[in-house]
Parts: structure tokens; C-alpha cells; sequence
């Protein structure tokens, strides 16, 4: 895709200094978003002309520009600087790109035949089971709830779903980046479930009495504050 500033057809466009990708589709209402590449994205209708798509940008652009650079600062993983968060705290590793290695406290990580990130991303999976494992037996049997086995899960949607049937919880790899008491919450959150499978007020009274600041850590969640 060409680089202009023209709203006509799918491109890169500039637009007050802020890049954007502009889509012309079928639909009834212009769309703003921000897509898996931390690029904004405008969903335009096909006959919409360009005056009321620079009234609309004008309006959202810069909002949106704005939650775009706090999400980029946010990242779990920050390849450029060799760091990534891991229970709420920047964890540095050296990057031995003649070995394809990445060390980090000494424990080292071959990624010959995958991606930098997918080596990360098995410590941080190490990291989160054995934590994730003790935890939830203490929080299982302070609950009154049955053994539940766990797995972890490149999961986008959701922190963690617990398979009540099956007793398994699945856990996103991403929740390793959140303070371990944030974590608690999540694990919380999944048990009680076992006694309200619905959001009830209920469901939540059980979530206040074993995490009395769950919404403050509901909240760094959504924000991904990690600490």
C-alpha cells in the first residue's frame, strides 16, 4: 500500500501527522480501531465522501493516536531493549545473536529454529506454571474447591477460562506479565466460577470476600498495568 493522503480506495494515509489505515467497505458507519499491529485502522463506508471522514477524524484521531502510544509503551515484550515484564517487574536478558541465545539470571534459551519471542515466551510459560500451581492449590483448598488442572494458552480474549466440567483452567501466557497478586484475582475469579457460573452479584460477593481490592486489580487488567 502506497503512503498518500487521499480517502478514495485501502491505503496508508497521513493525516495531522498521525499514520492510519484507511478501508472503504460495505457498512453503514465509519469505524475506528486499533489493529493486532498497533496501527490505527479506519472502517469507511463506500460512498461516505471525504469531507465527513476528515470531520470524523478530526474528532477521534488524536484520542485514539494517544491510547495507540500508551498501548505500544505497555507491551509485555520489548524487543528493541531486551526486556519484558514478569510478575509486575521489567526482567532484562542478553541477546547472544551469534549463538542464537537469549540468557536471562544465566538460564539460557536457544531460539536456532523459532522467534526471539517464542524463546521469551517458554520462560515466561516456566515461570507462570510453577507459580500458577502452588497457588491455586492454597486458593482451591481455602475456597472448598475440587483439584483443577492447568494449561497455558496464547489466549486474546480472555485472562483465563475455567473449563468447570473438565476441571481445567486455561490461563493466558500473557497473564506472567501482571503482579503476582493480580494473578491471584485471575485465579480467583476462575475458582469461583465452580459456585456461580454467571457474573452474579452473588459471583461477586464470593470474588470480595477471598480479594476485598478486586476492582482495582480488575482494572489494571483491562489497562494492562502490570504492577
Amino acid at each position: 500500500m502506497k503512503k498518500h493522503s487521499q480517502f478514495k480506495d485501502d491505503s496508508i494515509n497521513v493525516f495531522d501527522g498521525i499514520d492510519l489505515i484507511i478501508r472503504r467497505k460495505n457498512i453503514k458507519n465509519l469505524i475506528i480501531k486499533i489493529n493486532r499491529k498497533n496501527e490505527i485502522e479506519v472502517s469507511v463506508p463506500n460512498k461516505l465522501n471525504d469531507e465527513n471522514i476528515i470531520i470524523f477524524l478530526k474528532k477521534h484521531l488524536k484520542r485514539f493516536d494517544k491510547y495507540r502510544k500508551e498501548r505500544e509503551l505497555n507491551k509485555p515484550i520489548n524487543e528493541i531493549e531486551n526486556w519484558f515484564y514478569l510478575f509486575g517487574q521489567k526482567k532484562y536478558f542478553l541477546d547472544d545473536q551469534n549463538n542464537k541465545k537469549i540468557i536471562i539470571n544465566n538460564y539460557k534459551i536457544s531460539y536456532l529454529n523459532k522467534q526471539k519471542i517464542e524463546a521469551i515466551d517458554f520462560y515466561r510459560k516456566k515461570e507462570l506454571i510453577q507459580y500458577l500451581v502452588n497457588k491455586q492449590i492454597f486458593l482451591e483448598k481455602l475456597m472448598n474447591i475440587e483439584p483443577h488442572k492447568i494449561k497455558i494458552r496464547k489466549k486474546r480474549n480472555a485472562w483465563a477460562t475455567n473449563h468447570v466440567l473438565k476441571k481445567i483452567i486455561y490461563y493466558s501466557i500473557n497473564l506472567s506479565s501482571f503482579d503476582k497478586e493480580i494473578i491471584d484475582y485471575v485465579i480467583v475469579h476462575e475458582l469461583a466460577h465452580n459456585k456461580f457460573p454467571n457474573h452474579s452479584p452473588e459471583f461477586w460477593n464470593l470474588i470480595k470476600k477471598y480479594e476485598p481490592n478486586f476492582k482495582i486489580k480488575k482494572l489494571k487488567l483491562k489497562n494492562n498495568i502490570y504492577y
